[in-house]
């Protein structure tokens, strides 16, 4: 039988915890949450939708780079090839003419919007039929998540960045002080909860 830690001694993994909680604070990558933080809006509470088995949603052909697809009502999303990478096909009203998708890339810039006549593709280039993700379910892979909050809404989040998409508007999340990410509608466009 083993005798128990001493009361004195720090446990292995607590004490690894809060090493890496100073380290990320020290660095400025986790910064303390105001007193009065709002909590995320529920299109970005992830936890509250059925998660489903994302293997189904991947795309093991070679032309692909094993990127995971999924269709959630207007919009075709695509998470990968990277991690902290994930795109949607599709224009809310508030989004600029002409725009072809929003595109947040390896968790370094984004959202971004996806122009006509870039090189930027969405979907398979190898043939392969993107499942639908139905609304209260959401996918996870490598880190980001991806959820369907209501019919034709979507919303997807990296460790910094995340987008929520319906027809009629857009809302995007990114670091405070960040420059490497396009602008949100003016509140009045968006719903009151998130204004």
């Amino acid at each position: 039988m083993r005798a128990p830690m001493s009361p004195s001694r720090p446990r292995p993994l607590a004490a690894l915890l809060v090493l890496l909680t100073l380290t990320l604070v020290a660095a400025g990558l986790l910064a303390a949450p105001p007193a009065a933080a709002a909590p995320p809006p529920p299109e970005l509470r992830f936890g509250s939708f059925a998660p489903v088995n994302a293997a189904k949603y991947q795309s093991l052909r070679f032309a692909d780079d094993g990127r995971t697809f999924f269709v959630a009502g207007q919009w075709r999303c695509q998470i990968g090839p990277r991690p902290g990478s994930v795109a949607c096909q599709g224009r809310p009203a508030t989004a600029p003419p002409r725009t072809k998708g929003v595109a947040i890339t390896n968790d370094l810039q984004g959202p971004l919007w996806v122009p006509p006549g870039t090189t930027y593709r969405f979907g398979s280039q190898a043939g392969f039929r993107a499942p639908v993700l139905k609304v209260g379910q959401r996918i996870t892979v490598a880190g980001t998540v991806c959820a369907v909050p209501r019919r034709n809404v979507v919303s997807c989040a990296t460790n910094n960045r995340a987008f929520i998409l319906s027809r009629a508007w857009h809302k995007f999340y990114y670091p405070k002080g960040d420059r490497r990410h396009n602008a949100n509608p003016a509140p009045k466009y968006l719903p009151p909860h998130l204004r």
